[in-house]
C-alpha cells in the first residue's frame, strides 16, 4: 500500500455516506474545522449538516443510482457510515449493510478506473461484530475470534470480510474501524444512554414521573461520537489497507452509574423502574476494547471525558 498517492485531506473531495446520521453529522462538524477542500454528504433522506459543500441523496441498495452518486461526488477518500439496525426487518440490515457496501465499492472501483487516482474507503463496523465469543478475554483485541450473535452484527462482519478480502495494492484501498458503544449529543433514543436522557428531558417537563429503564448492571465501553470521528479522519489519513482498528475508550463503565450520573446532573430525585428481565442473546455483561493499535500506528487517542459526553447528550435532549 502507499498511502502517498492519496492526497491530504485538505487537499481532499472527503466523501461521508450516512451524512444525515448521528456519527455523520458530527463527521461533517470536524470536517469543516480541518478544511477539506470539499465535503460530499450521501444520505437516503432530505436532511443533510450544513457543513457540507454538497448533498446527494441515494439509497445504497439501488446500484444504479449509487453509481451515479459516485460519479458526481468524485471523491478521493471515503468514509462509509450508512447503514440501519435495530428494528429493521433481517432483510433490510442485510440489503443495506452488506448490499449498500458492494454497490459502492463497485461503483468507486468504476470511477477509478475511468478517472484514475487510488481511493481511500474507511468503512464503519461495530463490536457487534465479535459476539459472545469474541470477548472471552478483555480488553478485546482485532485479533478476537467473531462470532456475531445479532443480524446487525453478522451484516457488520461480512462487510468486514468483503473489505479484508480487497487486494491491498489495489486502486480501491479499504480501511475497517470498529468502533464499540457511541455516545454524545444527539444520540439516538433507541440506545440506552440515549433512552436515559429522552426520559430525564421528559421528567424536567412534567411529562414523566419516573425513569423505566432494562437492566443497569451490564458494563460497556462508551467513546464519544466525536473522538469516534477524529478516529476516522485518522485511519483515513494514516490507517492500512486490510486492516481492522478498534475504535474505543479502552475502559467499561457501568451503566446504571451513567443514569445516576445524568440523574444528578439533572437535580437528582427522579425515581428509576428498572426491569430485571433476563438478558437477551448477545447482552454481555461487560465489554471493553483496546484501542493500542490504532494509537501506535496513528497518534490517535480518546479526549473527551464521559462526563462531557453525558452532559452534551442531556443538553441536547432538552433542546430536542
Amino acid at each position: 500500500m502507499d498511502i502517498q498517492r492519496i492526497p491530504p485531506l485538505a487537499k481532499c473531495r472527503l466523501l461521508v455516506t450516512g451524512a444525515g446520521g448521528f456519527s455523520g453529522r458530527h463527521l461533517a462538524a470536524q470536517l469543516r474545522l480541518r478544511g477539506p477542500a470539499v465535503i460530499v454528504g450521501l444520505d437516503h433522506a432530505a436532511s443533510a449538516p450544513a457543513e457540507l459543500d454538497l448533498f446527494i441523496e441515494c439509497d445504497l441498495t439501488d446500484p444504479n443510482a449509487v453509481s451515479k452518486a459516485i460519479f458526481r461526488a468524485r471523491p478521493d477518500v471515503v468514509i462509509h457510515l450508512a447503514g440501519v439496525f435495530g428494528a429493521a426487518s433481517p432483510e433490510a440490515i442485510w440489503d443495506v449493510n452488506v448490499g449498500g457496501f458492494r454497490h459502492l465499492c463497485a461503483a468507486l472501483r468504476r470511477y477509478q478506473e475511468e478517472k484514475g487516482p487510488t481511493i481511500r474507503l474507511v468503512t464503519v463496523g461495530s463490536a457487534a461484530e465479535l459476539g459472545s465469543a469474541g470477548v472471552a478475554r478483555l480488553p478485546v483485541t482485532e485479533e478476537a475470534a467473531c462470532c456475531p450473535e445479532t443480524d446487525y452484527g453478522k451484516s457488520k462482519l461480512a462487510v468486514t470480510r468483503l473489505a479484508q478480502a480487497e487486494p491491498t495494492d489495489g486502486p480501491l484501498q479499504i480501511v475497517v474501524a470498529r468502533p464499540f458503544n457511541l455516545v454524545g449529543p444527539g444520540l439516538s433514543e433507541s440506545l440506552s444512554l440515549g433512552n436515559f436522557a429522552r426520559q430525564i428531558a421528559a421528567v424536567g417537563r412534567g411529562e414523566a414521573e419516573a425513569i423505566h429503564c432494562g437492566p443497569l448492571s451490564a458494563r460497556r465501553d462508551f467513546l464519544d461520537v466525536r473522538d469516534a470521528a477524529e478516529a476516522y479522519l485518522a485511519l483515513a489519513e494514516r490507517g492500512r489497507a486490510g486492516q481492522v482498528y478498534n475504535v474505543c475508550a479502552g475502559r467499561s463503565f457501568r451503566i446504571g452509574d451513567q443514569l445516576q450520573a445524568m440523574i444528578a446532573a439533572a437535580g437528582g430525585n427522579i425515581p428509576v423502574i428498572e426491569d430485571r428481565s433476563p438478558r437477551r442473546p448477545g447482552d454481555l455483561p461487560d465489554i471493553y476494547g483496546d484501542h493500542t493499535k490504532i494509537t501506535r500506528e496513528t497518534g490517535w487517542h480518546p479526549t473527551i471525558p464521559m462526563s462531557q459526553s453525558l452532559a452534551d447528550l442531556m443538553v441536547s435532549s432538552r433542546a430536542a
